[in-house]
């Protein structure tokens, strides 16, 4: 028995075939995310990627001496993205991706009517222009029939209708929506009549993992698999890669990496307070029933390495031989104390911006590509570092293990460096499609498989870092004597010319 895992991310989106009851990794096809770039700005082309997923699909059913034995489809995405759908389920507008800020006046709007603290006792997130309730305003405000539309799904719920021809909405998206009472886990009445925003617009909610129903004819002719195949949602992608290696104790917290960087710790509780509001971590309903997750993430973390690459023209073998140059013995690197500010798409917490901007200290008249690499990945990892100590002084606890995953868990440079950064252990899990292994997972709970006692890692696929102490002493007084004076002026100032609350 086989159970599929789909996986829409910002980068690329995966279809990932896995075998019940090891979840061993089947076959994988992949393709890059389409997007449509609008002038300054950036959207999903939907069409695309729902044509990307039925090819996939039919590749996958190609391998199978019986589609019959696929049990069931899942699927899991990048939060705060979806997809605004008319009375005849056309997609009115465009998708704008989860990074998009175009909504900022939305906001705005909201806030004035709904102050920003109480927004975060009610959702556990912090306002911000990304999340969907702001998105819908803007298309609303901005696209011709929008006003009249008849529901809002976000990405995996999307592909997950386009399977099943069911509308649900998963509970840890729907923590992304910012119109989810976290506490009560329901759609708030409340917040969706300050924003004008019909409570119609939503679908019912259902757990990550729930079967929503099965493959429709219509599906089924496109991709060969069998209309007995069981459809549901797993829900966001970083919660799913948690559910991929076991991460289910208060003491562990999960580093996924990607496009963007954040760090997951699994809750038994929200945590909403004044500490919390100010530190703009976010609460949510984990894919895990039952459990709630506190959540952060770092808008630029491979996605600086993407621009890296960009600006200097490198292929993926010529950046590939600069990393492994930063591996090599280096005395002249020792004195360069250099770091990157990775705000290419705003800040992260514990001082969220989206005005904020990046910011490249150290260069000379010598520095090269390799220093300027040098520098960013040390940035990302302060950053890291900086949101980290957040966590451990909200929650009291210490994290003496960083448990990694996905593009920075291939890169053996780049995790030493996380190490001696960090002063802790860091283990990269070497699974292969982290995020899809999940939704697999969950889909198999969808079919009834108890995954909760599923060995999900071995030693075997485990690398583990130990901090360099040498390295440990230099790197912390870089990051109080450079990172953290540097932080701090460039947001004030970034303040005072914005005239913006962070």
């Amino acid at each position: 028995m086989y159970t599929i895992g789909i996986d829409v991310g910002t980068t690329n989106c995966k279809v990932c075939l896995f075998q019940i009851p090891t979840f061993e990794l089947v076959s994988q096809h992949s393709f890059k995310t389409p997007k449509i770039v609008d002038g300054d700005f950036t959207n999903f082309d939907m069409a695309a990627i729902w044509s990307g997923i039925v090819n996939a699909l039919q590749q996958v059913s190609q391998l199978l001496d019986s589609t019959e034995s696929v049990s069931a489809i899942a699927v899991a995405s990048v939060g705060e993205a979806g997809v605004l759908l008319d009375e005849n389920d056309s997609i009115i507008g465009p998708v704008l991706t989860w990074f998009d800020t175009r909504p900022k006046s939305q906001l705005a709007a909201i806030t004035a009517a709904l102050g920003y603290e109480d927004i975060y006792k009610i959702t556990g997130i912090p306002a911000h222009p990304n999340y969907s309730v702001n998105k819908i305003k803007w298309l609303q405000q901005n696209i011709p029939g929008a006003i009249n539309a008849c529901k809002w799904l976000c990405l995996a719920e999307y592909i997950a209708f386009k399977l099943s021809g069911v509308k649900r909405s998963e509970y840890s998206l729907a923590s992304r929506t910012m119109a989810l009472n976290v506490e009560h886990k329901m759609w708030d009445s409340q917040l969706m009549s300050k924003a004008e925003i019909p409570a119609t617009l939503f679908s019912p909610l259902v757990y990550a993992g729930t079967s929503i129903g099965q493959l429709t004819a219509e599906v089924c002719e496109l991709t060969g698999l069998s209309a007995i195949t069981q459809v549901a949602i797993a829900g966001h992608d970083h919660m799913c890669g948690a559910v991929a290696v076991g991460l289910t104790s208060e003491e562990q917290i999960l580093n996924s990496t990607g496009t963007t960087e954040g760090l997951l710790v699994v809750t038994e509780s929200i945590n909403t307070t004044r500490e919390f509001f100010q530190a703009r971590v976010s609460n949510g309903v984990h894919v895990q029933q039952g459990m709630h997750s506190l959540y952060a993430s770092l808008p630029s973390a491979g996605y600086a390495i993407e621009w890296f690459r960009n600006l200097f023209e490198l292929d993926m073998a010529a950046f590939l031989c600069l990393v492994d140059a930063l591996s090599e013995p280096d005395e002249t690197a020792t004195n360069l104390d250099g770091i990157f500010i990775p705000h290419l798409r705003g800040s992260g917490p514990p001082d969220r911006a989206t005005w904020s901007k990046a910011l490249i200290y150290g260069l000379d008249d010598q520095s090269r590509p390799k220093d300027i690499l040098r520098f960013i990945f040390q940035g990302l990892c302060f950053e890291l570092k900086n949101l980290l100590d957040t966590y451990q002084s909200l929650t009291g606890k210490p994290y003496p293990v960083v448990n990694v995953i996905g593009a920075a868990s291939k890169n053996p440079y780049w995790l030493q460096l996380k190490a001696s950064v960090l002063n802790r252990e860091v283990i990269a899990y070497n699974i292969e499609e982290a995020v899809s292994k999940g939704a697999a997972m969950l889909a198999a709970k969808a079919v009834g498989v108890d995954i909760s006692h599923v060995e999900v890692t071995s030693d075997e696929m485990l690398s583990r870092y130990q901090p360099v102490p040498q390295d440990v002493d230099r790197y912390q007084a870089l990051y109080t004597e450079v990172y953290q004076p540097l932080y701090g002026s460039k947001m004030l100032a970034e303040r005072r010319r914005y005239g913006e609350m962070a």
